[in-house]
């Protein structure tokens, strides 16, 4: 019994450092993606969030930020954005920095293409976008998700 446990404990240390660095190359593959699909990109620290309900019985939420790094698009110090969510969905409020990807409508406003449009902060994409902070600033979102 104790050969067992020591065997499934050795494997467990050994595989939990690979599925960390399979899952940060998938987090860093969505967000080369999402840098190719919308016209603005930063890291932010989301400040407030305001819920309305709208005649369809769905949700506006109407998050504010404060930007710390703009990537693509006009740098800003501020924004807000819209998403539109399900009636009664949970507002998503994290107090950390995090990276977001959002479309700008026809009049200069924000809003939320989808999910998998916010990137917590990682060393992998931190490390990408000082390789290529270039490159994404100057990326065409042609066949984006802002159309």
């Amino acid at each position: 019994m104790k050969k067992i446990f020591i065997i499934v404990f050795a494997f467990v240390a050994l595989t939990k450092p690979v599925l960390a660095k399979v899952t940060e190359s998938l987090e860093l593959n969505e967000f080369k993606v999402a840098s190719e699909s919308v016209q603005f990109l930063a890291k932010v620290k989301i400040t407030k969030v305001e819920a309305f309900q709208e005649d369809d019985n769905s949700e506006k939420h109407v998050y504010y930020a404060d930007v710390l790094s703009t990537y693509k698009g006009k740098p800003i110090k501020s924004l807000n954005y819209d998403m539109y969510v399900e009636a009664g969905e949970d507002v998503i409020f994290n107090s950390e920095p995090v990276y977001i990807a959002l479309c700008v409508d026809e009049s200069g406003n924000f809003y939320w293409p989808g999910t998998g449009s916010e990137f917590k902060s990682s060393l992998a994409i931190e490390s990408w976008l000082t390789e290529h902070k270039k490159e994404v600033a100057t990326i065409s979102d042609s066949i984006g998700w802002c159309k």
